[in-house]
């Protein structure tokens, strides 16, 4: 059986773990992987870069071992000899190189193939998968799509002038070029905006730095508070409420299972739950100060994480725009959170008149070698050069130039876009979906690629932890076709 795996992140690298684990059963079983040599074993999101851009999780919350959690935290204390790097935010890049390290590993041992080409097309022809790349094709039985991260948004179409920095990744090699005193605007608020904190603030004190956003506010400082046990959101609970309504749960039930958990932990909630007011100055001092219910209510949001795709699959169309809507920019806001220590410095500087913010965002305008920035109030802010920190366009196309292998696979009806962005697959074994020729069992999806689906769920624990079922339903699928032969 010969399995091709496009993209060689951290879904591509859990992917590898689960076939080479396999091919210890089955030594017909021939791996051959495509990838680019630059974010080979790390991938976009923890390639080389500035050691101050750190996780968003924990140490204890990283592994790309689903049976040994502990598996980042043993790597971390046997090389840099920390005996207590549990609760500790590490540089994306440090966990890249474990990424990477435990890739090779599995290469070696699976004795994969390695091709440092981009595969220009996938057809499906005799049942089989013909990749084309390089001048060259050959037929796969099985294909991983793991093509990583979508490029950043364009909402105001400014990433085709010489002044905008569309991806500031890695920016110890893009943010580092501009000019000594220029001004920047950053626009949006996200985890890149952070970054982009977190960079100038120590290396790039001469340039003016201001973000722009609609809201004018952060992300959440992650909760200190370790663990609490939810009491109503549960996989019991799900269980027996899908049992009762054919594999569906209304929106309103989850809502009142969230209130009755606030309720179970005496939370009055007195702090408003918007978009406007988390992630804002004085939101993020009163969580600095553990004056905030927010830490409580992002553990009660941590424990859903492993519910989170199954929850989803469990709304109706209506009730997931309906959450979309009303609620999903405060939820983001809370579920994606960043360590207290960078929260201690953005607070300080942004207290201190270090960098602006401004909220209203209506307009951005191309100048010949500059921006003008509209509010809503008439205001007019002029910058040198602006950052794209909007976030990855999840929106599948059939003319994603950017992606054309992805743009290939939706133009021919191989694939087809989820309405919540990337992808239709099957959950848990994250069978590709075809507007023309049905479920393919053997091409499976992951990461980013099924965003809509496995909805908020981008952390490794769940990209790491998924890439087993859907190599498991390959391997049973053969092995159902090998008793079929016998028989």
């Amino acid at each position: 059986m010969k399995v091709a795996i496009i993209g060689m992140g951290v879904a591509g690298t859990s992917v590898l773990r689960e076939w080479t684990k396999a091919q210890k059963l089955n030594p017909s079983i021939e791996i051959t992987v495509f990838t680019d040599k630059k974010t080979f074993g790390r991938g976009k999101a923890f390639q080389q870069d500035d050691p101050r851009l750190l996780m968003n999780q924990s140490a204890k919350f990283t592994s790309v071992k689903p049976d040994n959690h502990r598996d980042f935290v043993e790597w971390i204390k046997m090389r840099h000899n920390d005996e207590q790097p549990e609760d500790k935010f590490y540089p994306r890049a440090e966990f890249g190189a474990y990424v990477a390290e435990r890739m090779n590993e599995w290469l070696a041992e699976s004795k994969a193939t390695v091709i440092y080409d981009k595969v220009e097309s996938i057809r499906i022809v005799d049942q089989h998968y013909r990749l084309t790349w390089a001048h060259q094709t050959a037929d796969f039985d099985a294909v991983h799509l793991c093509t990583g991260t979508f490029p950043y948004k364009d909402p105001y179409d400014l990433n085709d002038h010489p002044h905008t920095i569309a991806d500031p990744f890695p920016m110890q090699e893009k943010l580092v070029k501009l000019p000594q005193g220029a001004t920047i605007g950053v626009i949006g608020m996200g985890l890149t905006s952070i970054d982009v904190f977190r960079y100038t603030h120590a290396h790039r004190p001469d340039i003016n730095v201001a973000f722009f956003s609609r809201s004018g506010t952060f992300k959440t400082l992650i909760s200190d508070i370790d663990s609490i046990e939810n009491q109503y959101i549960t996989r019991e609970n799900i269980e027996q409420e899908k049992a009762k309504h054919n594999g569906l749960i209304p929106l309103a039930t989850y809502l009142d299972w969230f209130k009755k958990e606030l309720t179970y932990l005496k939370l009055s909630l007195d702090e408003p739950l918007t978009a406007e007011s988390l992630g804002s100055k004085q939101s993020i001092k009163r969580q600095l100060a553990h004056q905030s219910e927010i830490d409580i209510i992002q553990v009660v949001l941590k424990n859903i994480t492993l519910l989170q795709t199954d929850i989803w699959s469990t709304l109706t169309e209506a009730d997931k725009h309906l959450f979309i809507d009303k609620y999903y920019k405060a939820w983001d806001k809370l579920r994606a959170p960043f360590p207290p220590e960078t929260g201690e410095d953005l607070f300080k500087a942004w207290d201190e008149n270090v960098f602006q913010v401004y909220d209203n965002l209506v307009q951005v305008t191309k100048n010949e070698s500059s921006f003008t920035f509209e509010l809503d109030n008439d205001e007019t802010i002029k910058v040198d050069y602006v950052i794209n920190a909007t976030g990855n366009d999840i929106n599948v196309t059939y003319d994603m130039e950017e992606v054309p292998l992805i743009s290939q696979l939706v133009n021919e009806r191989i694939i087809q876009a989820e309405t919540f962005g990337g992808i239709q697959v099957t959950v848990p074994t994250l069978s590709v979906v075809s507007q023309k020729y049905g479920v393919l069992n053997t091409l499976k999806a992951h990461g980013q690629l099924i965003a809509g689906i496995q909805f908020g769920n981008s952390s490794v624990r769940i990209i790491s932890k998924s890439a087993r079922a859907s190599v498991e339903d390959i391997v049973n699928q053969l092995e159902n076709k090998v008793s079929s032969d016998v028989l």
